[in-house]
């Protein structure tokens, strides 16, 4: 059984998938559906088209056109590729604030490849409602809330906490799945605006994603469950989980606090960020908080993650300490 653990997997997955089927349980759809998940402004047209909210979007090709578009919609602006490729991207997702941003990031003309998505700015919280399909049925649900994120702004969850599913939004996503004849695990994300503007579709993952091990630890096994499926083996799932678990990655936590760090210097906004982190370090963590590698059998993984985050940082601020005496000595 071979499964897509990110991105860059179900690009490959797909590519080759084919070669893979008659000889593994692919973890996937066939290619002509993951594309619609993989390309951001088809799933962002077909979300459209079952009534979920999106954010205000335009497709661009250069960064020429970004000023050409400040009437149509105020700052802040998200920027972010409408696809996903299989290199490496060399733009990845940005928060523009204001022109003068703008013309800082893209001082001089600069082609996209693939083309951006510029959007608006939601604000809220992040929500991410996952779920298992097989044969067009949801076999099991979860929902999960974004505690802090990286970057502080907006990103990816590096601390979050099980919910109860909320059902309209559990309709939605299963609405809009169904609606792309999506098969397998996925996670619909949401930004939810907590002074009641509603909740707006931001992306979908169509794999596993990075706070798999929080519904595991709930009591929602999705991995497990997923296997059996394929298999021809009906799942148990149970239909309560531990509202409450809280879940940390450790690293991610270790890479917020550094950026959060280098940016107080400039921004009010991330001092204040930073004197409530302290804060809430200060006090003992709840029984009920789990971190997203340790295991008691198995430690070893999050301590080489965590050597190695140390590592990385050690060198990238001995390099910038480095640059500043250069700079005087010259």
């Amino acid at each position: 059984m071979v499964i897509p653990t990110d991105d860059q997997m179900l690009l490959a997955l797909t590519e080759h998938y084919d070669e893979l089927k008659d000889c593994a349980y692919i973890a996937c759809p066939p290619p002509e559906i993951a594309w619609k998940i993989l390309d951001k402004a088809a799933t962002l047209d077909v979300a459209q088209k079952c009534g979920l909210r999106i954010p205000k979007t335009r497709v661009i090709s250069n960064s020429a056109q970004l000023l050409e578009l400040a009437s149509c919609f105020s700052f802040p602006w998200v920027l972010k590729p409408k696809r996903k490729e299989l290199h490496i991207e060399d733009t990845k997702s940005l928060t523009l604030k204001s022109a003068g941003d703008v013309a800082a990031k893209f001082p001089t003309p600069k082609e996209f490849a693939p083309p951006m998505l510029l959007q608006e700015y939601c604000c809220g919280d992040g929500i991410g409602v996952e779920m298992l399909l097989h044969n067009g049925e949801c076999v099991a649900v979860f929902q999960h809330r974004r505690l802090k994120e990286l970057p502080y702004t907006g990103g990816f969850s590096v601390s979050a906490i099980a919910e109860a599913p909320d059902q309209v939004l559990v309709q939605q996503s299963l609405t809009l799945l169904r609606a792309l004849e999506w098969e397998g695990p996925a996670m619909v994300e949401f930004r939810v605006d907590t002074n009641g503007g509603g909740a707006a579709l931001m992306e979908i993952n169509g794999r596993y994603w990075g706070t798999i091990s929080l519904p595991i630890y709930a009591g929602v096994n999705f991995p497990l469950y997923h296997w059996q499926a394929m298999h021809g083996e009906v799942p148990i799932v149970s239909r309560d989980y531990a509202v409450g678990t809280k879940w940390r990655w450790t690293a991610g936590h270790m890479y917020r606090l550094h950026d959060l760090i280098l940016a107080a210097r400039r921004s009010k906004a991330a001092r204040t960020e930073l004197f409530g982190n302290t804060a809430q370090a200060s006090r003992p963590s709840a029984a009920s908080e789990y971190d997203a590698l340790f295991s008691s059998s198995d430690p070893m993984p999050v301590v080489f993650e965590v050597l190695r985050t140390v590592g990385f940082f050690a060198r990238c601020d001995l390099d910038a300490v480095m640059e500043r005496v250069s700079k005087r000595g010259r």
